[in-house]
Parts: structure tokens; sequence; C-alpha cells
């Protein structure tokens, strides 16, 4: 399924009940979409507990030379195309500065 269709209804919450489950993304797949990232060759950079960048490489896989991970970025439709990431991080970048 891509990052936008309807995955299901949410059950067992009494007044929530029913209501539809229609969007999935992970946290920097999230904010690549969020900081407008959605043309190939655009990235972006999140600083919280850790660094995270991602470049949006489009409609190909491409594999790194650097030690970066190919990733999925995006699928915005069941029609859609598959949009992929190279995707680096540093697990300590703000948490440091605390």
């Amino acid at each position: 399924k891509s990052n936008a269709e309807v995955y299901g209804t949410v059950k067992g919450f009494g007044k929530l009940d029913g209501i539809r489950i229609a969007g999935s993304l992970g946290d920097q797949h999230a904010a690549l979409l969020g900081q407008g990232c959605i043309e190939t060759g655009s990235s972006k950079n999140t600083y919280g507990t850790g660094c995270f960048m991602l470049l949006n490489t489009g409609e190909k896989a491409v594999p790194s030379a650097s030690g970066l991970l190919t990733t999925i970025g995006f699928k915005l439709g069941q029609n859609a195309p598959t949009n992929y990431a190279l995707e680096g991080s540093v697990a300590c970048a703000g948490r440091t500065v605390q």
C-alpha cells in the first residue's frame, strides 16, 4: 500500500470506532514531505536527539557509495510512483549539547 490510502478503521476505542486510518509515514519520511522535498534532488536535515538527512532520489533507488541507506521516501496514492531517498544519520546531535 501507499502512504496515502485507507488501511482500515479504528476498533475497540468507543467513540473513535469506525474512524478511518488513512495514512502511514515514519518520522523522517514524514519530515521529508513536511519540509516540501517532493522533487528529485531536494533534501532535508532535522535535528533533535540525533541528526537525520534525507535526499529525494525520485523514482530510482540509488545505491550509496558513501555508507548512506537507500530507503523508500514515500508513495502518495495507489497509482502513484514510489519515490526513494538516501538517508544518513548521526545518533547523538542535540542530545550531546544537553
